[in-house]
């Protein structure tokens, strides 16, 4: 009733009932509705209905303390609804489907290996904090949340953050997870996503060996003086580009590296599944994800993720409300153990470093690797039956436990707890192999091995293990 104390709940069918005395004003409000007041009529039924509000739930923004309207706000801040993250799935993480949405704030992707994260900053001033669900945490848990699991992000800049401290100081990102409704109809949802990712553009390199020969005589005869009076400064001969023209002869064919490292249209797909819903006391929210990813640079580059969220809030007495969220995550990152530090640029160093000369196996036999004399870079060994293996698996789990007490007598003043525990294990196996590759001698129909390695760079299974609490 309006201007006195205490609210009525309806029941999930919409049903209520209520004391008043005659002349009453009833004020009926719902999260996402038009609030409408409406005189009561003593011993007679009412029916009412609520308009839908369009803006109600857009133009709500979690700040640092709580939640505010965007119309009652003079700070720096963007946010970006769960309807916004979900109209886009640029990559498998959250961070990937954030581009161009937020201004102020830049997202550099350094290479787009599957699972791959952008790296997030606020006005370019670095690294920002992340605050999940109320508790802070890194970069790598914000990127691997379910997006179908969040309801908002807010980025608070400038003098917005500094409510969390010397931390703050490159700005904050504020993430909400959807919840339930208390007196709202239960619901499942199914939602399922097929994408599929291609290069949209790459450089064009020659893959014509005749093309090749031809630039390389050019160069040749640019670049070292005449010697004598004879003007032919390279051993590349006519009769020899003929033949890289014709391409039957072996050791005379061309070869396209491009077309033999990338792959189009790899596929990136998503699932969720999740049920929601709230009586007059309890409102929950349960959901799991699978996400799969793969890689334009060969079908071995593989991201799988499977993620768990609940959240689930129950009134226990009259100003009293408890609640807990558990969020889970189980993610695996399998690809070849290639030497060196960046394995995924070796594959897009190989497109502009091979030549169309070059091929990856001996007389196109797959049982030898051919010997280019730079083979770090031949795709044919760059895979898990030459190379080697690499697999990341992580295992996360964050349970947070809140309560919260409406003081009696005191209007507006709230007591509230949060007690959070993160738990996360990692299990690396990363294995390198030693390898030969031969060189096809056509006149004996041979292979005689010329190079390989018998020294593999790395080889290592290591589990590390961390845990954390909050108050």
């Amino acid at each position: 009733m309006k201007k006195v104390p205490g609210t009525v709940r309806s029941q999930p069918d919409g049903q209520f009932s209520i004391q008043v005395k005659p002349g009453a004003i009833l004020v009926f409000t719902m999260v996402g509705f038009r609030t409408q007041e409406l005189a009561a009529t003593p011993g007679a039924a009412m029916n009412v209905r609520l308009l839908s509000s369009a803006t109600e739930l857009t133009d709500v923004v979690i700040v640092g303390y709580g939640a505010a309207r965007k119309k009652s706000l003079t700070n720096a801040i963007s946010s970006v609804s769960a309807q916004d993250i979900g109209n886009v799935r640029g990559g498998a993480t959250v961070s990937t489907t954030l581009a161009g949405k937020v201004p102020g704030v830049s997202f550099r992707m350094p290479d787009g290996r599957p699972g791959a994260s952008a790296s997030i900053q606020i006005r370019n001033l670095g690294r920002p904090l992340y605050v999940i669900d109320g508790v802070q945490q890194d970069e790598g848990q914000f990127n691997n949340i379910s997006p179908n699991d969040i309801e908002s992000i807010s980025f608070l800049k400038d003098a917005s953050a500094a409510i969390y401290g010397v931390r703050a100081a490159n700005g904050v990102v504020v993430v909400q997870t959807k919840r339930g409704r208390l007196g709202s109809r239960s619901s499942i949802n199914l939602d399922a996503n097929w994408g599929w990712q291609s290069w949209t553009r790459f450089i064009d390199v020659l893959d014509n060996s005749h093309e090749y020969m031809s630039l390389k005589a050019e160069a040749e005869m640019n670049r070292f003086p005449n010697i004598g009076g004879n003007p032919i400064t390279t051993n590349i001969t006519p009769e020899e580009l003929e033949k890289y023209r014709q391409g039957t002869e072996y050791g005379y064919k061309s070869f396209n590296w491009k077309d033999f490292i990338v792959k189009e249209n790899t596929p990136l797909n998503m699932y969720n599944l999740n049920f929601t819903g709230g009586t007059d006391r309890v409102s929950y929210y349960v959901s799991a994800t699978r996400t799969f990813q793969n890689s334009v640079l060969g079908r071995e580059y593989k991201f799988t993720r499977t993620n768990i969220q609940s959240n689930i809030s129950a009134r226990v007495a009259n100003g009293l409300r408890v609640g807990t969220s558990i969020n889970g995550r189980v993610e695996t990152r399998d690809n070849p153990g290639v030497p060196g530090t960046d394995d995924y640029w070796q594959a897009r160093f190989a497109v502009l470093r091979n030549t169309p000369m070059e091929r990856p196996f001996a007389n196109d036999n797959p049982a030898y690797l051919n010997d280019i004399k730079h083979n770090e870079t031949n795709w044919g060994y760059l895979n898990t039956r030459y190379a080697g293996k690499f697999k990341s698996d992580w295992r996360q789990l964050q349970m947070n436990l809140d309560a919260e007490w409406d003081v009696p007598f005191v209007e507006g003043l709230k007591i509230s707890g949060l007690y959070s525990y993160y738990m996360a294990d990692n299990i690396l196996n990363n294995h390198e192999y030693t390898y030969d590759t031969y060189t096809y001698n056509p006149s004996s129909d041979t292979y005689t091995r010329t190079g390989g390695s018998t020294n593999p760079g790395a080889n290592a299974t290591r589990r590390s293990r961390s845990t954390r609490a909050r108050r």
